[in-house]
Order: structure tokens, then sequence, then C-alpha cells
């Protein structure tokens, strides 16, 4: 298996500086020595803190300003686009490095460490800012630290900052769900989020989605299903659309306990009663480990047997039937299998390559195979499409928190959304939709120089029927 770097595979990125290759490794070059960082800072607790201790925080003076008079700058079209893009990338990664950001957006200046246009949802406490304090990134000057954005901790202050929001700018957030914080696990968090962008960015995929769109009840929705009461809640780390609709769902996991092994369970269930044609899902388990752990080969072999032990016990509860076998459906690989060093990836990778249970099939009852997941042959999905993939490409262009090189395109009409749920078929609806700057642009961040009134219906001479009354 031939291994090259990642500077020397052709990119969907025309022009980035924090394309995959330049940005920093977050397996390899030791950014976390856990799962979760202690570098966070809310705007609230910078204001809490006595003086003596807020320069210690590293965030500078001006930056934080009152809740208040954070929310009213938010009210205007100053920095818009860029708040737009930040917020879309932390409630659908939930945790993002600031050179992921600036890649997700498409955007030089969010690469920085406090960019201006991120003052002020600080200050309002949508986001929160940290520092990723393990291994050599806490001896680094605070200016070349690497450092992260999530949601902050006033959930609350949302629900003011949407009355300033078109339609379209609220879905391009949060897709339509709630505002919430959930960003515990920030090592998973962010390779995750660094996962689905090497994808994004070198396989021929529709798109990926992060983990508040690949919920078990959106997916099943698509076929006019309802998930199970016990399922609401169930959604995998992250999602990749392959171009006929079929989505692999990605389950990043570090280590292995009881927890995990009743989540691989589930799945096992959830795919045994939902065939393809109600279910277009694949769950694809990413074994990311610490690289201590990977160079080791006692840690290696044991991380990769309990992974093993764990999807063999789930399929042997629940193996589904001859047309829908659950081992079919639930594949592992490693970090490093893709990736075996700083900046190098396998030939494995542009084909996902995982590993998949043998039973049921040719090569006999044991053992396991390889398995190209971006091949339509080897991986075969019978009810898909090109246009079952170019629906869910669509939908998730009008995203923020998909990547810049994937928005453009045909996107929905969300202004005729608004018409049809107050039955408005006789009002003419824009000719364009409406939706927020540089939506299918180069990204969100090119500023808006004056006042920019967005409209959202634009009604022509009064209708007849509002008349007759």
């Amino acid at each position: 298996m031939s291994t090259r770097h990642l500077a020397d595979l052709p990119s969907r990125i025309e022009s980035d500086p924090f394309c995959a290759a330049r940005r920093v490794d977050p397996y390899w070059e030791g950014m976390f020595a856990t799962g979760s960082s202690d570098g966070w800072v809310s705007a609230s607790q910078h204001r809490r803190a006595p003086a003596s201790q807020m320069r210690w925080s590293g965030i500078p003076t001006r930056y934080v300003t009152g809740q208040e008079e954070a929310l009213k700058e938010m009210r205007t079209n100053r920095h818009r686009p860029s708040i737009l893009a930040a917020l879309g990338a932390v409630s659908s990664w939930r945790t993002v490095t600031r050179e992921q950001l600036a890649c997700i957006a498409g955007s030089r200046v969010m690469g920085n460490t406090y960019p201006a246009a991120l003052s002020a949802p600080f200050s309002a406490g949508l986001l929160a800012h940290g520092y990723v304090s393990a291994g050599m990134n806490r001896l680094a000057p605070a200016s070349q630290r690497m450092s992260m954005w999530t949601v902050g901790d006033q959930i609350d202050a949302y629900a003011q900052y949407r009355k300033s929001l078109t339609f379209a700018e609220h879905i391009a957030i949060t897709g339509g769900q709630d505002w919430n914080s959930e960003h515990r696990f920030d090592r998973h968090n962010v390779l995750t989020t660094e996962l689905a962008l090497r994808v994004a960015e070198f396989c021929d995929v529709a798109t990926v989605l992060g983990e508040k769109q690949v919920s078990l009840a959106s997916l099943l929705a698509a076929s006019g299903l309802q998930a199970q009461q016990a399922d609401l809640g169930r959604r995998a780390d992250a999602g990749i659309v392959r171009r006929d609709g079929l989505v692999i769902a990605l389950e990043t996991t570090a280590s292995v306990g009881e927890a995990f092994r009743r989540k691989m369970a589930k799945w096992v269930q959830i795919l045994q009663r939902h065939p393809t044609y109600e279910l277009p899902l694949v769950v694809l388990v990413v074994d990311v480990s610490t690289p201590s752990q990977a160079t080791s080969a006692a840690a290696k072999n044991t991380a990769n047997f309990e992974i093993q032990a764990a999807i063999r016990e789930a399929v042997r509860d629940y193996p589904g039937t001859s047309l829908n076998r659950t081992a079919s459906r639930l594949g592992m690989v490693s970090w490093a299998d893709w990736f075996p060093g700083p900046h190098e990836v396998s030939s494995s990778f542009e084909e996902l390559t995982a590993s998949f249970l043998a039973r049921g099939t040719d090569d006999g009852e044991e053992g396991w195979r390889p398995v190209r997941l971006l091949d339509e042959n080897e991986l075969h999905y019978r009810e898909g499409s090109a246009d079952a993939g170019e629906t869910i490409a669509m939908n998730a262009r009008i995203l923020a928190g998909s990547p810049y090189w994937l928005r453009p395109g045909t996107v929905p009409r969300t202004d005729q959304y608004l018409l049809d749920q107050v039955d408005g078929n006789r009002i003419d609806a824009l000719t364009d939709p409406s939706l927020p700057d540089r939506m299918t642009g180069p990204g969100f961040t090119q500023p808006v120089a004056g006042r920019k009134w967005r409209r959202l219906v634009s009604v022509a001479p009064t209708p007849e029927f509002l008349t007759d009354a």
C-alpha cells in the first residue's frame, strides 16, 4: 500500500492557506493528550475574573464588550457573513480549530486567534474560545498556539439574535434545529471535523455533514418514517454522502468500553430493523486512539481487537436477513490506516477502504475483508441514484457549516417553504432565493458595504383575493 503527502493529492480547494496539507495535524502532532481540553474561556467568565487574572486568559482587553452591546452590534450588517460562518460551523461540528474554521469559511482572517469579526458573538456568549493545552502547543507563544471555537455558555442569547435573522440565515446556522451546546469531547470533535474536511477535499463525494445533520430521525424522515421514542436522540458523529445518496455515518472512538459495545449493539439493531431502502446508511467506526497507542504494537492490537470484538458480538446478536446483512453495513478503520504519519495519506483513503466482517459472503464465514466504501459496485446500494445524492447535497449547500467549496450550485427555495407553510400559493415568491451573503460563493466573509436590506417575500400589486373583502 503506497503512501503520499497530502500536498501531492489532487485537491478540490483551488487556493486556501488552511487546506489539509497546511493545517496542523491534530492526530500526529500531539494537540491533545486526552479527550477533553481545559483551556476554554467564555466572555461571562472573563467579565467575572479579577483584573489580575484577566491577562492570563490571553484575550485582548477590547475583545470583550457587554452582552447587550454585542447583541446590538450583531443586529447590524457588520461582519454578518463571518458571524454566520462561525456560528454555523460550531453548530454543525461542535468544536473546530481556528484553522478548520478558516477552511470551512474560506477565509484567511478566520484563521487568526482573535478575529475582529467574532468579538461580538463571543461577547454575547454565543461562542467560546479555548487553547489546546496539551503537548508542545502549550509551550508555544500565545499568538502561535492552536486555539479552538465552540458554542458559548449563553444558550438563551441565540433566541434574541434569531429575531434579526432571515429564515434562510437561521437555517444556515442551525439547519432548522435547536441551538445547544454539546462539546464535551474536544479531541473527538476536532478529529471528526478533520476527517470530514479531508474527505470533502480529496474524495469524490456529494457532501459531508456534521453531527447535527446526521440524526436517525432526520434520515428516516426522508422515507416518511418516524424513529422510535428511544432512538430520537441517536445520531452519528458525522456523515459522508456518496454520489448515489448512501450515507456513511462516522463513529469515532478512542477507547472501547461497555458504553461503546451498547452503542454498536444499538446501531446494529437499527440497521436490522431498517433495510437500505428505508435507511440509506452504513456505519463506519474510526479508531482514533492516541498516536502513542498507534505506535505501540500491543496497544494497537488491543484497540483493534476490542473494536472488532464489539462488532462481532453485535452482528452475531442481530445478523439481519439474507438481503440485509448487518455485517455488510458496519465496518471499521483506524486513523493510522488512512493517515500513517503527519500529513501522510495511504492509497486506501481515496476510496475510503475499510474492514468489514466476511460473514455471509463468498469470502467465508469468518475473518475480515477490505471494502471500498466509495465504490458503488463493491458496496452496492440498490435504491441509489444521482438524484438522491444531489438532493442531499443541495440541502447541505445552504448550511454555513458545509465546507465552502461544496456550497456552489442549486439551492432549495427557502422563501417558497415559508409561503407553503401559510398556504400562500397565490403570492408570488422572489425570483431568486433569499440567501445569506456569499452563501454559494467562496465563503461568508466578504464585507457588506453600507446598509443592505434583505427581503423575504416581494409582493407586487395587492392580489384580488385580499381586496375582495
